[in-house]
């Protein structure tokens, strides 16, 4: 005689067979998705640590740049801008995978831009305890002209001053690096895509500034001879 409907209900409720397999197949889809969130984010730290890296390196690079002996002045030209660009491959060769994911040449994957920013008194006398910004304007003497993207320091617009703190701009410079002489500014900019959900999360922009006085000239000038438009003289610079 049947037992009834009651007791196979019974019977299949309590049944554990397969409960692991059917368990594994709910959480698989969730341990994939933190498994690549994790990757991502991996990925995403190591370009921001890179970019870092560039920006400090090309800046140190140019700002090295010695004057001939008897001056104060020293000199770079096209040649000297391009192998300082070529060197982000070396330091980020994440650029190489990247760049063909966006169909671009790995140089338009990345911006980097040069600019050389001397301070002019604004005042006959500037007291020490005054604010450098008051005392000095910063502009731009000469300036690359951008692989990708507006990111370059303008001639003929005075730089700025902003807050130590704040997000890296190409028209303003920080509050404290203005003073006598000049500066190497290096700015990089460059477009996180994650490889996984890109249709949902939209590209991180990671943008890092460096602002080195030139170690050993009072001034890096740029020289045209054989200038391939890397670079240009700003209006009012020799």
């Amino acid at each position: 005689m049947s037992r009834g409907p009651l007791h196979a209900t019974r019977r299949f409720l309590g049944d554990r067979r397969a409960v692991s397999a059917i368990e594994f197949a709910l959480i698989l889809p969730v341990f994939l998705a933190i498994m690549a969130g994790g990757i991502q984010l991996i990925t995403y730290v190591n370009a921001s640590r890179k970019i870092d890296l560039i920006a400090s390196s090309i800046s140190q690079m140019i700002a090295q740049t010695a004057p001939p002996q008897g001056s104060t002045i020293a000199t770079v030209n096209s040649l000297d801008l391009h192998f300082s660009f070529d060197a982000a491959l070396v330091l980020f060769p994440y650029l190489m995978t990247d760049a063909p994911q966006q169909n671009l040449e790995w140089w338009q994957d990345i911006s980097i831009n040069f600019a050389s920013i001397v301070f002019t008194p604004k005042i006959l006398t500037c007291l020490a305890n005054s604010d450098p910004t008051v005392c000095y304007q910063a502009n731009v003497a000469w300036t690359s002209m951008g692989t990708a993207g507006g990111n370059y320091r303008p001639c003929a617009i005075p730089q700025s001053p902003a807050a130590d703190a704040a997000a890296p701009s190409r028209t303003s410079l920080p509050r404290s690096v203005f003073g006598p002489d000049s500066i190497i500014a290096v700015d990089v900019v460059f477009l996180f895509r994650p490889t996984f959900g890109a249709t949902f999360i939209a590209p991180v922009r990671i943008a890092r500034s460096i602002y080195l006085q030139p170690r050993y000239a009072t001034q890096i000038k740029y020289d045209i001879t054989n200038d391939d438009g890397i670079a240009v003289k700003c209006p009012g610079f020799l």
